[in-house]
C-alpha cells in the first residue's frame, strides 16, 4: 500500500481543533448513532476527539483512532480534563489492530477521502469490517462529488469559509482546486487570510467517491450497504445530495473470478 498522504497538514493540532470547533451539525447524527449501538463504539480517524467526546459523555463506551500523534495530544488532554473513560489508539486505519470488537465503528467528515489508492481504501474497508461484533454497523461519511465543483480551475479561487485564529483574530480562508480525473483526487490549496495577508498554506488532496463505484468497494470489500443517507438528516440519497452516508454490515465477500 502507498504511504497516507498530505496529513502533515494536520500536525497543528490546536489549530485544527479551534478551525472546527463551531462545526456541530453532523454531530447529533453520528451520537444518536452511537447511543442506538449502545457500544462499543469505534471513530476511525477521530482527530482531537469534536465527534468522540460527546459520544463518551453520552455513557457510550467509545475508542477513538487516528493515525496522528499531535492530534491525538489533543483528545487525551480533553478527555482527561473531563474524566471521561475513552481509549486513544494511534493506528494507521488500514491496519486497525486491537482484540476489541464493536457494534459501531464509523469514519466522519470525509476522513475516508484521504485514503488515495485502491488497496488502501480495500484495506481500510476490511479491517473495520474485521473488527465489526456480529451484526455490527459499520457507518461511511464522504462528500458526492459534484461536477461543477470538479471543474473549477486552479486558477479561480474562490472564498471558503471563515475561521478564528489561535489569537482570536478573524481568517479568511481562500481556497484554489484542481480535479485530477485519473485518479479521481481532487486537490486543495487553502490559504488563510488576516486583512487579506497570507499567515498559513494548507494543501489537502482528497479522493473522489462516484455512488456506483462506492458502492461496488463495499461489496468488495464483503459489506453490505443497507442504507444510503444523503445529508445528516437521514434524506435519501440522490444525485443531487451533497453527502453520500452509506450504513454497512458484514455480508459476504464477493471476489471477481
Amino acid at each position: 500500500m502507498k504511504p497516507l498522504q498530505d496529513l502533515a497538514v494536520y500536525d497543528d493540532a490546536d489549530f485544527y481543533d479551534r478551525e472546527f470547533a463551531t462545526r456541530e451539525h453532523d454531530v447529533p447524527f453520528f451520537l444518536d448513532q452511537a447511543v442506538r449501538a449502545g457500544g462499543p463504539v469505534l471513530e476511525v480517524a477521530c482527530g482531537t476527539g469534536r465527534i468522540t467526546l460527546p459520544i463518551a459523555r453520552a455513557g457510550v463506551d467509545v475508542t477513538g483512532l487516528d493515525v496522528m500523534p499531535s492530534m491525538l495530544a489533543v483528545a487525551r488532554r480533553r478527555s482527561a480534563a473531563e474524566g471521561l473513560p475513552v481509549e486513544w489508539l494511534e493506528q494507521d486505519c488500514r491496519d486497525i489492530r486491537t482484540d476489541r470488537r464493536f457494534a459501531l465503528v464509523f469514519s466522519a467528515t470525509n476522513a475516508m477521502q484521504h485514503l488515495h489508492d485502491l488497496d488502501s481504501v480495500l484495506a481500510f474497508l476490511t479491517s473495520a469490517r474485521e473488527v465489526l461484533l456480529p451484526g455490527g454497523t459499520l457507518l461511511l461519511d464522504v462528500f458526492n462529488p459534484s461536477p461543477a465543483k470538479l471543474a473549477r480551475r486552479p486558477d479561480a479561487p474562490y472564498h471558503h469559509k471563515s475561521v478564528t485564529d489561535l489569537d482570536g483574530t478573524e481568517l479568511d480562508v481562500r481556497a484554489a482546486t484542481g480535479y485530477d480525473a485519473a485518479t479521481q483526487v481532487l486537490h486543495f490549496t487553502l490559504d488563510y487570510l488576516r486583512g487579506g495577508e497570507p499567515v498559513r498554506t494548507k494543501k489537502v488532496s482528497m479522493r473522489c467517491f462516484f455512488p456506483e463505484e462506492l458502492l461496488a468497494l463495499c461489496r468488495l470489500a464483503g459489506l453490505e450497504v443497507v442504507e444510503r443517507h444523503g445529508d445528516y438528516d437521514r434524506s435519501p440519497f440522490t444525485g443531487t445530495s451533497p453527502k453520500q452516508i452509506l450504513v454497512c454490515r458484514a455480508g459476504t465477500v464477493n471476489r471477481p473470478r
